[in-house]
This record gives structure tokens, sequence and C-alpha cells, in this order.
């Protein structure tokens, strides 16, 4: 009876558990790796957009300051808004829009920055300077005024 009890195993945690818990440990460092690879691949991917939408929007201010300068250059060699030859000038800059005054000139354009936006600007000129109104950001993709599906308790 002695010999029984001195060939028994003691109790404990044996290899098969030891095991398991290897496989499960090295199944989440693999998970959370896989989760790192991906964040990490999206971060880039944002970045590089991010930077196309910077390049673009800044050869688009560029763009519209030249637009502005073009204005006004032709509007300087003036002192009457309202002459028939400034204004003439003034339809041939492509996408400029006017309000012509006795004792001012506004001038409006959009310059596209990509499909979805463009820059806005507005100029007021008046007593040979000229006054940024409106420089800004905007949408320019077209919205339609769909009327929302509202339940009237009709």
């Amino acid at each position: 009876m002695n010999d029984a009890k001195t060939n028994r195993r003691p109790a404990g945690i044996g290899t098969g558990y030891l095991s398991l818990m290897m496989i499960f440990v090295t199944l989440c460092l693999t998970a959370l790796a896989a989760l790192s690879f991906s964040a990490a691949e999206n971060e880039r991917k944002f970045s590089a957009r991010s930077a196309d939408y910077t390049a673009e929007y800044y050869a688009a201010d560029l763009e519209a300051k030249r637009t502005l300068a073009e204005i006004d250059s032709v509007v300087s060699g003036y002192s009457d808004y309202m002459d028939f030859m400034l204004l003439a000038e003034l339809d041939g800059i492509s996408g400029a829009e006017y309000e012509a005054l006795p004792d001012s000139l506004t001038v409006s354009w959009k310059t596209p920055i990509n499909d979805r936006q463009s820059i806005s600007c507005t100029v007021k000129f008046s007593d040979g300077n000229f006054e940024v109104l409106n420089w800004r950001t905007v949408s320019s993709g077209e919205t339609e005024d769909a009327p929302l599906g509202i339940w009237l308790g009709e």
C-alpha cells in the first residue's frame, strides 16, 4: 500500500494547460499585431490624402491670388468704376462676376480646389484700394432641395 502512494503524481498544473495558455497568448499577440499593422496602414493612407488635399488647396489659393492680382491690375488703371472699358475688361476674366457702383466695385469669383470644394472670393474696390470681403472654402457640389421623409402625422 505504501508503494501505491509513492507512485502517485503530485497534484498541480500539467503540461497540457501550459501549452494551451501559450497558444492563447500567441494568438492574442498575433491579433494585436495585425490590428497594429492595419491602424498604421490607415494612418499612412490618411496622411497621403491629407497631403494631397493640402497641395490642392494651396494650388487653388495661389490661382485665386493670381486672379486677384489680374483684377487689381485691371481696376487700378481706372478711376471711374462705372467705365464701360473697365467692365469690358472684367468680362474677359474667367469666372469673375462684378457689381459696379459709382463709388465702389465688388468682384466675386470661385477657384476650384477639387471636384467637391472651391475657394469663394469677394473683393471690394474703392478709392484705389481693395478690401477682401470673403475668402473661404465652400462646397461646390450641387445640392438638391429634396424634402425630408418626415412623418407629419397624417
